[in-house]
């Protein structure tokens, strides 16, 4: 079930990068339900590792914070309350470097941010009850 909403989350941060220009200074509300970019944001741990493939063609890194962490540890079905998810993308580049010792093209790297770089997703079912629980 953890799966489940893992995917969700992926879904959610192509819509959101469907949505206005989402650069934003630290702290600054985003335009989609006004979440804020949370301090410390890149001290939260690691929980995947996605490329997405098509028009976005971008690497990305999902982040938790702690009580993300824990229920992805545990394997709960979902996310509780409080639980903080963030994606971090790069543009997705081949690399000349390393393809040369490899003898032809299979690696790519992490290339320059695309505008959409960042987003959150906030699990709060009161604030958030039409959309799953989450913003």
């Amino acid at each position: 079930m953890l799966l489940f909403w893992l995917q969700r989350i992926a879904l959610a941060g192509v819509f959101a990068h469907l949505a206005p220009a989402s650069v934003h200074a630290e702290g600054a509300a985003a335009p989609v339900f006004g979440i804020k970019i949370f301090p410390g944001f890149r001290d939260w741990k690691l929980i995947s590792v996605a490329h997405e493939a098509g028009n976005l063609n971008d690497i990305r890194a999902i982040l938790g914070n702690d009580t993300a962490i824990e229920a992805y540890r545990q394997g709960k079905p979902s996310f509780p309350e409080r639980a903080l998810i963030a994606r971090l993308a790069w543009n997705y580049v081949p690399s000349p470097d390393n393809n040369k010792v490899f003898g032809r093209d299979q690696s790519f790297v992490a290339g320059t941010a695309p505008d959409w770089y960042l987003q959150f997703m906030v699990k709060d079912s009161k604030k958030y009850a039409a959309t799953g629980g989450w913003g």
